[in-house]
């Protein structure tokens, strides 16, 4: 009996040891695993800054791993290149503009009611654009000169997926809208690169006056609605 209880206490004392064992790995893991998430998070939101400021040319590595306070070793651990940053930080900033604009680029058709057919649907989207403009200016302003780099450019190959989902978000909705109004049928693509490109024109000119509300929004929906005779 002596033997056997023995051995219960020396099970007991493994079984200890070990789920202690696993605790301890389990918390250091879990605080190393944080810090090298604040570390990224770190380097991505120093590299927007810069490159918002600078764009991807005028940015030096140098420049990346001060801002950020690292190395360059840690710099290409975590994203493998300046481009690999460049990457990850479009990608993850495109892809939350985009998700906005997809949530907010949506048609209820109601025809017999002006004010709440069309120009609903393009209050909301164009609502939309300015609260994210206006929330995430660094990178809006990075959306803005992107645009026009040149096509030889690694910026352009970097970007031109993310402002082509854009367009194609933007075309769903008009083609929808031509279901009901026959007059818009096969104009989805030309209507979409028109709204874009002007409602950044009129978010350029907002931010220098730091006015964002719902006269604006209202003004500029029923600007590119009625053109110059707005």
């Amino acid at each position: 009996m002596q033997v056997i209880g023995e051995i219960r206490l020396c099970r007991f004392f493994v079984s200890y040891e070990n789920s202690l064992l696993i605790f301890i790995y389990r918390s250091v893991y879990n605080e190393f695993m944080s810090d090298k998430s604040d570390v990224k998070q770190n380097i991505l939101e120093s590299a927007l800054a810069l490159f918002s400021a600078k764009g991807y040319e005028g940015v030096a590595v140098s420049e990346l791993t001060t801002a950020a306070g690292i190395t360059k070793p840690t710099l290409y651990y975590y994203f493998g290149s300046k481009e690999g940053l460049f990457d990850t930080v479009c990608r993850e900033n495109y892809s939350r503009l985009n998700r906005v604009i997809a949530d907010s680029a949506v048609y209820k058709a109601n025809p017999e009611n002006y004010h709440e057919d069309i120009s609903k649907a393009l209050r909301s989207l164009a609502h939309a654009y300015f609260s994210f403009a206006f929330e995430n200016e660094a990178f809006y302003r990075l959306t803005m000169a992107n645009l026009y780099m040149p096509c030889s450019s690694a910026v352009f190959e970097v970007v031109r997926k993310y402002h082509f989902d854009q367009y194609e978000i933007i075309g769903k909705m008009f083609q929808d809208m031509a279901n009901v109004h026959g007059n818009l049928i096969g104009k989805d693509k030309r209507l979409a690169w028109s709204f874009i490109g002007a409602i950044n024109a009129f978010i350029g000119l907002v931010w220098g006056e730091e006015i964002h509300n719902e006269n604006v929004v209202n003004e500029f929906v029923h600007q590119f609605m009625h053109g110059i005779y707005a």
